[in-house]
């Protein structure tokens, strides 16, 4: 996967994850995945519990008033073949442009056998 076919799955990944549209993030999703916050590990074991989990974090966004997440910084690192691991720092912006939240988060990521790259497991940076 190239640096900016990286690029473009996080963008795409940001857009609809500020639209709210938690069947298609979840759908960029690999379960059962784990995510890891604030030190917690949340483990979610299907697609019923990952979709539960997005939606809420993308409503807690849209009440803190977050229109728009944009790629400050996206490095990643190769695992081989199918797997790599890819750290994005992330600015998310009010509609006048006010910042939100800036922070960062690892993906690991999985390629499937139709070269189709999936989310296996995040982790916030704390």
């Amino acid at each position: 996967m190239s640096e900016a076919t990286i690029e473009r799955f996080f963008e795409t990944y940001a857009e609809r994850y500020m639209a709210s549209d938690a069947n298609a993030v979840t759908a960029m999703y690999e379960v059962p995945m784990l995510a890891v916050r604030e030190g917690v590990a949340i483990h979610l074991g299907d697609n019923d519990a990952l979709f539960k989990h997005l939606s809420a974090l993308m409503e807690a966004y849209r009440n803190a008033g977050a229109a728009r997440a944009t790629i400050a910084a996206i490095n990643s690192i190769s695992l081989g073949r199918s797997s790599m691991l890819t750290m994005v720092r992330w600015n998310v912006q009010s509609d006048d442009g006010t910042a939100i939240r800036d922070f960062v988060t690892s993906y690991h990521m999985l390629r499937r056998e139709n070269d189709e790259w999936r989310i296996l497991s995040y982790t916030n940076h704390d």
